[in-house]
């Protein structure tokens, strides 16, 4: 029987552990990606040092309401996940805890909600929390996150078309409502002018 080699055995094992890391790093890059392509191009990355867990949930789940998603990760899966993009030029993103926040729908109400957050958390030190970003596979810094921020929400700007809209539908309605009341206001004043006359 032959002998049992524990150096050849472990070496074995770390291999093989290894291939396992490395495939969950290439899956976490490979996710990063997709999200980023289902985001069309946008994602805002912060620091979330000092944040706790439970608030960092709650502003998670707020997020995922607003068809959006938060993601924190390593800043070397990030860079390598985003490397094809502009951001392989500004790699001081990826320094320091990093969250990423990725958008599905409307990239303005995830941002509001975001500097919401932070400003809520960090009071005056917020802005140096927001580290910059993609719009629309575009590089924006954290002054055209925080510009972003400010815009009316997709929601709120079709509300005010829809009121854009009704207006003349609504003068409408009061003009017609107006002309048989007018009608009925000269009528009236026909009769009287008869029945002064008449007398």
């Amino acid at each position: 029987m032959a002998e049992f080699d524990k150096e050849a055995y472990a070496e074995r094992e770390r291999s093989a552990a290894s291939r396992k890391t490395l495939l969950k790093k290439q899956e976490l890059v490979n996710s990063y990606k997709e999200r980023l392509q289902k985001s069309n191009g946008f994602v805002i990355f912060f620091n979330f040092q000092g944040i706790d867990a439970y608030p960092l949930t709650l502003l998670r789940l707020d997020i995922k309401d607003l068809k959006g998603e938060i993601v924190v990760g390593k800043n070397t899966l990030f860079y390598r996940a985003f490397s094809d993009t502009v951001l392989s030029d500004h790699r001081d993103i990826f320094v320091g805890p990093t969250a990423a926040l990725f958008a599905y729908e409307d990239p303005v109400a995830v941002t509001k909600k975001l500097v919401e957050f932070l400003k809520e958390t960090f009071d005056k030190e917020w802005e140096g929390r927001i580290k910059g970003g993609l719009l629309d596979y575009k590089y924006i810094t954290p002054e055209q996150v925080k510009e972003l921020a400010e815009l009316p929400s997709k929601e709120e700007l079709i509300a005010k078309l829809l009121g854009v809209l009704m207006a003349p539908v609504t003068q409408l309605a009061m003009t017609l409502k107006a002309v048989p009341q007018k009608l009925v206001l000269v009528l009236k004043a026909i009769e009287e002018e008869k029945s002064k006359g008449g007398q």
